[in-house]
């Protein structure tokens, strides 16, 4: 009927087609029942060639699409460029920061990303992010306006991870005991400390396997250097693999790891595997870093370094169970399922703008 009202159209330019909450947010906006529209990508994606290849298109797009609201995630030069023409087109901006990108790398390059970052968020309508040291960051390092910024959890699809699945068929598994590590493998991974609290586990218990889920730039560098330090035949590398694949893994591990290196970049950090983790009802083995210390009633977590965080997995390992896990998994059913989280941000996204919501 022509007297129907039509549901905000948004465009939603990501630096990254590998990123995940990027991802998340366009699939549950549009189960929210807003108009999604996504530009094309181009090149490898999670590189520097798709950051750059995406650039002239993601402008060109921003300059002839028809849009209420435009979302941008991470202030990359192929979103937050994007962003201001939209900008200068009268149409109110949206941008999601998730992490300091800069603290990933070091020198030369680690100040390129901030300098390239720092005046984008500031002059968009609404910031949205996810850590609460993020907020800190935010006002007074990039001074953006605080009464600009929106806090929206990091969140999981619950239904989809606590679900019903089979697990993979993966052979060599059968009766061993399986701890699992799942992560894109890149700059921003921490397995070199999981690998050395593995030999740890190793020592106590002979049939123990981690299985390392996921690809990326770093998988060759990670498979070298478990066989290096005498692991090959109790680590074990999936490879790349569809997200929609990845619990049937989970389903062979009695519990899942995960480490927070003392580096920057983690104080600053929410992880989307840990979610995941809670969601799929694991126990969840953590030390105590970054975001971490905020779960000590639903991680099994060690105080210290990594010889520690490698005693606390042969202990859970070993039998160690107080339930905790769910408590995890309640958590994640009740507050951090990404329809709640998606559906009440963008409410409040809406309202900043002054657009209806859907």
């Amino acid at each position: 009927m022509s007297g129907e009202r039509r549901p905000p159209r948004i465009v939603c330019f990501s630096a990254y087609t590998t990123n995940l909450r990027a991802a998340a947010f366009r699939r549950f906006l549009h189960q929210c029942g807003y108009d999604v529209v996504e530009p094309r990508s181009f090149g490898p994606p999670g590189s520097i060639l798709e950051l750059a290849l995406t650039l002239l298109p993601n402008c060109w797009v921003a300059l002839t699409c028809r849009a209420d609201l435009a979302a941008g995630f991470k202030p990359h030069p192929n979103v937050g460029l994007p962003l201001l023409i939209c900008k200068l087109r009268g149409i109110p901006t949206w941008i999601d920061v998730d992490d300091l990108d800069h603290a990933y790398r070091e020198g030369w390059m680690s100040w390129l990303v901030a300098v390239l970052q720092r005046h984008i968020p500031r002059w968009c309508t609404v910031i949205t992010y996810h850590n609460r040291r993020l907020e800190e960051f935010l006002v007074h390092q990039m001074h953006c306006p605080p009464d600009r910024l929106v806090r929206v959890q990091q969140g999981v699809d619950y239904a989809f991870f606590s679900g019903a699945h089979q697990p993979a068929d993966l052979p060599g598994t059968a009766g061993r005991r399986i701890a699992v590590y799942a992560a894109h493998l890149n700059v921003a991974s921490d397995l070199e400390p999981v690998l050395q609290a593995w030999s740890v586990v190793v020592e106590r218990i002979a049939d123990a396997l981690l299985l390392v889920v996921g690809g990326g730039p770093m998988l060759g560098h990670y498979r070298t250097l478990a066989a290096q330090m005498g692991l090959s035949e109790h680590v074990r590398f999936t490879g790349e693999l569809a997200h929609a694949d990845v619990p049937r893994y989970f389903r062979l591990a009695e519990l899942a790891v995960l480490y927070m290196s003392p580096r920057l970049v983690n104080e600053y950090r929410c992880s989307l595997k840990l979610r995941e983790y809670f969601a799929a009802g694991l126990k969840v083995v953590g030390n105590d870093f970054g975001e971490l210390g905020e779960y000590a009633g639903f991680l099994y977590q060690a105080a210290g370094g990594v010889e520690a965080f490698g005693r606390m997995i042969v202990r859970v390992l070993e039998g160690f169970d107080d339930r905790r896990q769910d408590r995890a998994r309640r958590f994640a059913m009740d507050q951090l399922d990404w329809t709640t989280v998606i559906g009440t941000g963008a409410a409040e996204v809406m309202r900043r703008c002054g657009l209806p919501t859907a």
